[in-house]
């Protein structure tokens, strides 16, 4: 099982702090975690070790989905980002996974089986995460079926 250094982004340290536990219940990967209170926080704390970002829409200074759009500006299009935040509505959810970039979303509250059923695709049976190259060669015959 690979560490997965993770970046927690959520003005309230109890979301972290659930973020967090859910994460080391599913024992899907050996979590290390970073931990920010806002999308400028994140930035300032975001760097090339970071394997993995979980972050919250609404937060002052800068909202999870204008750090999750300047993560993938400055070029990081393989780090998945999963979006955990309370907004609900379809036109929400599409603006992250679009405007944002993120590559999922969950509500909360959150369960750990959630969290689980989400985040398993980025990984592989041995709790490595799985690189662009390894989900292209995965998903080879599942596009040509499509």
């Amino acid at each position: 099982m690979s560490i997965v250094k993770a970046l927690v982004v959520d003005d309230s340290k109890i979301m972290r702090s659930q973020v967090k536990r859910a994460l080391t219940q599913i024992m899907i990967a050996e979590f290390e975690f970073e931990e920010a209170m806002d999308g400028e926080d994140a930035l300032e704390k975001f760097n090339d070790d970071i394997d993995m970002l979980f972050v919250d829409w609404n937060m002052p200074k800068m909202t999870g989905v204008e750090f999750a759009r300047a993560i993938r500006d400055k070029g990081y299009e393989d780090i998945p980002i999963i979006m955990v935040t309370a907004e609900k509505s379809m036109g929400k959810v599409d603006k992250a996974l679009n405007e944002g970039g993120a590559d999922e979303y969950i509500t909360k509250p959150f369960t750990a089986d959630k969290m689980q059923k989400t985040i398993s695709k980025f990984f592989d049976e041995r709790g490595e995460l799985i690189t662009q190259q390894e989900e292209e060669k995965k998903s080879f015959f599942s596009s040509i079926l499509k």
